[in-house]
């Protein structure tokens, strides 16, 4: 039997009914007043409206200016809100974007990852990498969801295109790929040069110790049965022979000082007995020239000791070599800690100076003198081949330093060294 609905029921009733219509008849007003965005869904054939109400307007145009694309969406994937950015970034109209869901402008690959941050953006925040589709190309995006909860369960998307940082990433790749490239040509490169190494010591002085041998002994066994012009041809011959077996010297050291470094360990040495060892083997040169080498208290450093010594021992043999006529060489080894090094990108370092009273040089050569085989003086006024400072400066580097010259011509020579300490 059916319950009997009282009057009281009914006018309660009409009462609620009275007061929904009249919050539809205030909704629709305040939509056609422009107080309201509105936008209606057709969901199992019946429409679903979603609302921008206007305490948000300001809120809203400031999304629509966004440099990123604002999207809004129903707990079931479908567009209730886009910018203007998001529907340009995807090359359409508003209308083509706005009703649709979301998955139709997705690429097929990224779609299962999108359905899983999509499910999470439903409950809190999530992010993610994936790939827009367009009618023009594919757009990879960084996507940041998060869950709304207004009156309708709707999830907040931001999108932030990615393109220009995806080519800019396979740029980096590609120059990766170039230097690796460079690498290997280097270490081939190298390679061959440690070739060149073992022919230089085997194959080469092999016939220019013979040729030395023959000479020396025409120029003393048989000297009285030569001319005075052959015996000076010998001696030519003897000369250029001795020039060209310290070439093949200094080239080897070269060599060897780049392949030495990976293999040896620093040790923490002091300097003082690096200059006391450099004095000894250069013993007949001082003693030669009425050289004076004058070391203060040297600190310690970490370094590859034979390296070093081969370092300081063409430094001053560079002096010695480069002295004034008729003035004794007097060369200065100094060295002091320096706590933030410019040359060392601020870091702690220790500062090693060599100075000499020689010849010296103009400043503006002070980058030439480095490079291999390069002279400032021709081998008629000095010896040499010009590849000592270069040995100097690979040692330097080795060491991860850095090294500079200072010099005047009549005044000296001034070198400073700043290895990390």
């Amino acid at each position: 039997m059916k319950k009997q609905i009282t009057i009281d029921e009914l006018l309660a009733e009409n009462e609620r009914l009275a007061f929904q219509l009249e919050e539809a008849e205030q909704l629709i007003d305040a939509i056609k007043a422009g107080e309201v965005d509105a936008f209606a869904v057709k969901r199992d054939d019946k429409p679903e409206i979603f609302t921008i109400e206007s305490g948000d307007f300001g809120y809203r145009l400031l999304v629509e200016n966004f440099n990123e694309g604002a999207v809004t969406l129903s707990d079931d994937g479908l567009i209730v809100y886009t910018n203007n950015y998001f529907h340009e970034l995807l090359g359409l109209q508003y209308s083509q974007v706005i009703g649709k869901p979301i998955a139709a402008f997705i690429e097929a690959d990224s779609l299962e990852l999108f359905n899983e941050l999509f499910e999470k953006g439903l409950t809190g925040q999530v992010k993610g990498e994936i790939c827009l589709v367009s009618p023009e190309r594919g757009i990879p995006v960084y996507i940041s969801l998060t869950a709304l909860h207004p009156s309708q369960h709707t999830v907040g998307m931001v999108v932030t295109d990615q393109t220009e940082r995806k080519i800019f990433e396979v740029q980096i790749k590609e120059k990766a790929e170039q230097l690796e490239a460079k690498n290997k040509e280097l270490e081939k490169m190298n390679k061959e040069l440690e070739s060149f190494a073992y022919i230089s010591s085997h194959d080469l002085q092999e016939p220019l110790r013979k040729i030395q041998t023959f000479v020396t002994y025409l120029n003393e066994k048989e000297a009285i049965n030569l001319s005075s012009k052959a015996r000076d041809i010998f001696t030519r011959m003897q000369s250029a022979a001795n020039r060209m077996q310290t070439l093949i010297d200094d080239l080897l050291a070269y060599s060897r000082s780049n392949a030495n470094a990976a293999h040896q360990k620093f040790e923490t040495v002091d300097l003082d007995i690096i200059i006391d060892e450099v004095r000894e083997d250069l013993k007949e040169e001082i003693i030669a020239t009425n050289a004076s080498i004058i070391s203060e208290k040297l600190c310690t450093a970490e370094i590859i000791p034979f390296q070093f010594r081969q370092m300081m021992h063409n430094l001053v043999g560079n002096s010695l070599k480069f002295a004034k006529p008729g003035v004794p060489p007097r060369i200065t080894i100094k060295t002091d800690e320096v706590k933030n090094c410019s040359f060392l990108d601020g870091k702690k370092g220790c500062h090693i100076s060599v100075t000499d009273n020689g010849i010296g040089f103009d400043q503006k050569y002070s980058d030439k003198i480095f490079q291999v085989f390069q002279r400032l003086h021709s081998k008629d006024e000095f010896e040499g081949t010009g590849i000592g400072l270069s040995i100097v400066k690979r040692i330097v580097e080795n060491h991860k330093g850095v090294i500079t010259v200072h010099s005047e011509l009549g005044k000296g020579t001034r070198f400073d060294i700043y290895i990390p300490s």
